[in-house]
């Protein structure tokens, strides 16, 4: 017998889900360690409730030693707060979250905030081919099938110098930290 109620909830279990798998960081965090071994502090804009499973994911891909500044942008009017503040934090790269409502590969926001990080010589990394687009230096990820593919056109500053050691602020709204995964510093945009 077919019953409606049944057919409801497989499909709000399977969309559940699919909206619980993490992207795999991982081919992206060997890329980035292999090609700046030195850089530990990992910038990222995005909802950080929507995208926790994301952000603990790339966490976990990046290993200890390493600390991710998120600063919570809800609104695509906070690009510009999001991109200064992790400049000023001095983040040494810009992940950016495939499935941010506003600041994933290829939004707006995402282009913004990309642009502006470039300009004060913070370069940002993806997931998926649009990425590059947007002023990434590379992608790879679940939406590259695995290729690393970098850019053609570099936004910004060619070289990143930025120091080599760095700290989480003592403004930090949040720090958590699991053991053998990157430290998480949680910080609201403005």
């Amino acid at each position: 017998m077919y019953r409606p109620s049944t057919s409801l909830t497989v499909a709000a279990l399977t969309l559940a889900g699919f909206m619980l798998s993490a992207e795999d960081f991982q081919p992206l965090m060997k890329a980035t360690q292999a090609t700046w071994p030195e850089k530990r502090h990992i910038g990222v804009i995005c909802n950080y409730q929507a995208n926790q499973s994301d952000v603990w994911a790339l966490a976990k891909a990046a290993g200890k030693d390493t600390l991710i500044t998120v600063v919570d942008a809800r609104t695509a009017e906070q690009s510009s707060a999001a991109a200064f503040l992790l400049a000023n934090q001095q983040a040494d790269y810009v992940v950016l979250m495939p499935g941010d409502r506003y600041f994933r590969d290829g939004s707006f926001a995402a282009t913004v905030a990309v642009n502006r990080l470039a300009r004060r010589g913070v370069p940002a990394i993806g997931t998926t081919p649009v990425a590059l687009k947007q002023g990434a230096v590379f992608s790879v990820g679940d939406g590259t099938e695995g290729q690393i593919l970098v850019t053609d056109r570099l936004i910004g500053t060619i070289d990143v110098i930025l120091p080599d050691r760095v700290q989480a602020s003592e403004k930090a709204a949040l720090v958590l930290h699991r053991e053998g995964m990157a430290s998480v510093s949680v910080q609201r945009a403005q």
